[in-house]
């Protein structure tokens, strides 16, 4: 046979020529299953053709954008649609973020204040409670006077008016006395001097019931803070040494033309002044002595506890503050009052008495009688 030729080569590759199969491609697999058992198929040997190895599917990875295994869905195309929304459709909102936790409302627990700053003053409330215990009037324990005179009483009846706990009207309506009875019962001095009055008796048992119910005998000023301005304020007050020394302060003979009532007069508001204690007042005073003397606290609280025109003429605080309060109106440049120019009229170039007190005894006249006037002067009269 002509135009043909053979060769064992050719007739090899004509034997081992495998046509492509027809069948459709196996569905896909999902879930990567483990591979079928059995050799795996290797290259054919004196082949030709691109050798076939298995190629298993690569490892699911959920969540991972574009991720598709072979055979699987397409993955969602990469576009401007809004998320949820479906090819077609319409679009499906996305869920609202959960609200963030209203922070916790902070209370203020770590004050820088004091407890004493913040508490409030005594108040009506807190001088007459209505939750005490109530004692009858007819307790023998309101009777018991105990260690208690007359000036005591009287020293807690001004300890509760001065403190601000009430008007001496208040008091007196508390009470039950009349105006006139409580001046007279007050303005004694004797430690026993008002025994027998209705003022001490009901003052005594008004103290003494309080005492019993555990009440505070007076009210709690209110402290306030002291501060630099406040200091130098006082300090200015009290300060006279910018005047000059007055006629015989170097040894102590200043001529005084005050009467000790007038001289209290001007002490009290004194100490009554915001940032003015006791004791810087006392230095004051001192400052104006000569060598040797002084004011004691004592002094100063027997002068003020005394009453009357020449009650207290002879204790050293009459004579101090008169140097004191006279360099004040100096310093202010204040003109003499007009009842400083009657005590210059009346007691002379000397001035007030400060050597005999106020219990000198005087020898008179048959049918006279001394009498002492708003200066503090002794005139004899006759009684008929």
């Amino acid at each position: 046979m002509s135009g043909w030729s053979w060769s064992p080569r050719q007739a090899m590759l004509q034997m081992c020529y495998q046509p492509a199969s027809e069948a459709p491609p196996p569905p896909p697999i999902y879930g990567n299953p483990l591979p079928p058992p059995g050799p795996i198929p290797g290259p054919i040997s004196n082949n030709g053709t691109t050798p076939a190895y298995y190629n298993p599917p690569p490892p699911s990875v959920p969540h991972l954008t574009g991720h598709q295994v072979p055979g699987g869905p397409p993955p969602m195309a990469a576009s401007t649609r809004a998320r949820g929304m479906p090819p077609g459709g319409q679009q499906i909102p996305a869920p609202a973020p959960a609200p963030a936790p209203a922070p916790a409302p902070t209370t203020a627990t770590n004050s820088r204040k004091r407890k004493s700053d913040v508490a409030p003053d005594n108040t009506q409330e807190d001088l007459f409670p209505t939750d005490v215990p109530d004692i009858d009037s007819d307790d023998e324990r309101l009777e018991s006077l105990g260690g208690e005179t007359c000036n005591s009483i009287r020293r807690k009846i001004r300890n509760w008016i001065d403190s601000g706990a009430q008007k001496v009207g208040e008091f007196q309506k508390t009470i039950g006395v009349s105006s006139k009875a409580y001046g007279s019962f007050m303005n004694r001095t004797g430690t026993w001097d008002g025994e027998g009055t209705d003022t001490f008796a009901k003052a005594h048992r008004f103290f003494k019931k309080r005492e019993l119910q555990g009440l505070p005998l007076k009210a709690n000023k209110p402290k306030k803070a002291k501060t630099a301005a406040s200091a130098k304020a006082t300090e200015e007050f009290l300060d006279v040494s910018n005047v000059d020394p007055l006629p015989g302060e170097a040894d102590g003979t200043v001529p005084v033309y005050d009467t000790c009532n007038e001289i209290r007069k001007k002490i009290r508001p004194v100490l009554a002044k915001d940032g003015i204690t006791q004791a810087a007042f006392i230095r004051a005073l001192n400052k104006n002595l000569p060598e040797g003397k002084s004011v004691s606290a004592a002094n100063l609280r027997y002068f003020m506890g005394r009453k009357g025109v020449r009650d207290g003429n002879t204790n050293i605080t009459f004579y101090a503050a008169y140097v004191f309060f006279e360099k004040k109106r100096l310093q202010a440049g204040k003109p003499k009052t007009k009842f400083r120019v009657d005590m210059e009229n009346a007691w002379g170039p000397k001035g007030f008495d400060i050597e005999h007190g106020a219990n000198q005894q005087y020898t008179c006249f048959a049918g006279e009688e001394p009498i002492m006037d708003k200066y503090g002067k002794i005139d004899f009269v006759q009684r008929f």
